[in-house]
């Protein structure tokens, strides 16, 4: 069986000025059209605001899709991390709040970059991503949400994740035509400060070695990097065009989120 890359940036960078988002979308656009293949762009609405007129510069652009990643980063649920560090613990917005940071978000996509928004990247990221709250996954399908990418932490709320978890439906929860991506392994921002930024060479090394293991196995891999941590030390994003190309060599195949769920849906 073929493996799958799904790679999804999280463009969340909300810096006044806009700089840091700019350049990555510039680069990201570059890299994608220079590689042929596709990625999702999971974008902040008030990043989307502040970057407007970047962001519709890539209208059209045959590699890129947008979806969304809430209006101002509010978590969907409470996040409760157990590491070396210690605990941390973030708590999750009011269903009021999601249900406006969601509503606002799709509306800003189809308003400036005339997108039918049908995912959301949960901020952060949750253990068993959005199964314990059906009361979330209603309020997400009302805004028009068929698919999610919540599932970002294991059971420490820490990292990885199981590359075993693949995309699965939430029929149980009584939403069977909305499909959970989680998130293998690390995100990227987590695993380079672990690292230490500076060390691109040990975070390609390091997945590489899980792309051997995905790719012997033909599972989906749904793959998070970030705009500004994309361009952190690396501002030519040769890190990401390291991982693109040697998931290539290793045959796998790249969708964006949109179109691997819309053929998952056919599919059923």
């Amino acid at each position: 069986m073929t493996a799958t890359m799904l790679l999804g940036y999280d463009v969340e960078h909300r810096g006044a000025d806009g700089e840091i988002t700019r350049r990555f979308l510039a680069r990201a656009a570059e890299l994608h059209a220079e590689l042929q293949i596709p990625a999702t762009f999971f974008i902040v609405g008030q990043t989307l605001e502040r970057n407007a007129s970047a962001f519709q510069a890539l209208l059209g652009h045959p590699w890129l899709d947008f979806q969304q990643h809430t209006y101002s980063h509010v978590l969907l649920k409470t996040v409760c991390q157990e590491n070396d560090a210690g605990t941390r613990v973030w708590r999750g917005g009011t269903l009021e709040q999601i249900r406006d940071e969601v509503n606002r978000t799709s509306q800003l996509l189809k308003d400036l970059l005339h997108v039918n928004c049908l995912g959301i990247t949960g901020p952060y990221g949750y253990y068993r991503g959005l199964k314990d709250r059906p009361d979330i996954l209603e309020i997400l399908h009302e805004a028009g949400i068929r698919f999610t990418r919540t599932f970002g932490r294991n059971e420490c709320d820490w990292q990885p994740v199981p590359y075993e978890w693949q995309p699965f439906w939430y029929a149980p929860q009584g939403f069977p035509d909305m499909l959970e991506f989680p998130i293998g392994g690390w995100q990227d921002c987590i695993l380079r400060e672990e690292l230490g930024w500076a060390n691109l060479d040990g975070y390609v090394a390091r997945l590489r070695a899980d792309m051997d293991d995905i790719a012997a196995r033909g599972l989906v891999w749904s793959y998070c990097q970030h705009d500004w941590s994309s361009i952190r030390e690396d501002p030519e994003m040769r890190l990401t065009r390291d991982i693109l190309l040697y998931a290539r060599e290793k045959g796998f195949a790249f969708q964006t989120y949109r179109d691997y769920y819309q053929g998952a849906l056919q599919r059923r």
